[in-house]
């Protein structure tokens, strides 16, 4: 498996705030659009008899006896099955996650290629979800923006993830942070967990914060129905900010004939497009597009 080159987190404008302050929110159980989040299914089966289960065939499982000891263990444990979702619960409030997006698709020329889809920066629907209807932009990292984070591959599945009593008491659920039902698949994701008591910053006592490297930022592309003053506010927010490397400002505008993306960088170069057309004319253009003129 290629491992991503960078990673990309699709945002409104109102959340300049993590350019400005070199800090990004890892959330938490209940801050999700998906209401299956974080929330596996929990059986009264015992990791013990899933084990052993999976070892016979179903000619020899067809053939067991339960005796009545078995049945008196089975109503005990399912008779603790709320208690058990109440702990879970209290244990997975205490972790976070940082939702990105990637593949192996990742463009370095963007701004200079032919028509594509691969790239996560070309993705309709994450624009659309995430980003205020192409209003907002899309931070690109690179992958050591965060030291020593772990970042992990979400699995899609039409399995939902489920824990047994065990796997609660000796917190063993890192599983259920990286799977999701298989109608995500389009937002390509990754993932980053981390304890919410290691955050950097505490906001409103409710946005768990964590610190960034600015200079890992390496690319900013603007939704194609941004305004212009907001991407330039955002452009001269990284130019005065020395911490801030290379950054490299992107803009999206749409096909004139196919449902894709064409992309320019603010030095005038075009993506899907075979010649270099001057920034100014072309600012004037999208202008026209996006106001129907």
């Amino acid at each position: 498996m290629i491992n991503p080159s960078a990673f990309f987190k699709f945002v409104s404008f109102e959340r300049k705030d993590i350019l400005e302050n070199g800090q990004i929110r890892f959330a938490p159980l209940g801050e999700f659009n998906d209401p299956f989040e974080l929330v596996p299914a929990i059986t009264p089966l015992s990791s013990e008899f899933l084990e052993s289960m999976s070892r016979i065939s179903k000619e020899e499982f067809d053939c067991i006896k339960f005796s009545e000891d078995d049945r008196v263990f089975s109503f005990e444990r399912e008779s603790q099955l709320d208690n058990y979702q109440k702990i879970y619960k209290e244990k997975i409030r205490n972790f976070g996650i940082l939702c990105l997006s990637s593949n192996d698709h990742v463009n370095p020329f963007l701004s200079v290629s032919v028509p594509e889809k691969k790239d996560p920066r070309t993705n309709i629907l994450m624009w659309s979800h995430y980003a205020n209807s192409h209003s907002g932009f899309v931070i690109e990292f690179d992958t050591t923006f965060m030291a020593g984070l772990e970042i992990k591959k979400v699995e899609y599945s039409n399995y939902r993830s489920f824990l047994t009593f065990e796997d609660i008491d000796d917190n063993n659920f890192k599983k259920i942070f990286y799977r999701k039902s298989e109608e995500w698949m389009y937002e390509q994701e990754y993932r980053a967990v981390l304890p919410l008591n290691e955050a950097s910053l505490l906001k409103n006592n409710k946005y768990h914060l964590f610190d960034f490297d600015k200079k890992s930022i390496k690319s900013i592309t603007f939704g194609c129905m941004m305004d212009e003053d907001k991407k330039q506010e955002i452009i001269s927010l990284i130019e005065n900010d020395k911490e801030f490397g290379e950054v490299f400002f992107i803009h999206a505008l749409l096909n004139d004939n196919d449902f894709f993306l064409d992309f320019y960088q603010t030095s005038g170069s075009w993506t899907n497009h075979p010649s270099p057309f001057d920034y100014k004319v072309f600012r004037e253009v999208a202008q026209q597009k996006k106001y129907g003129k």
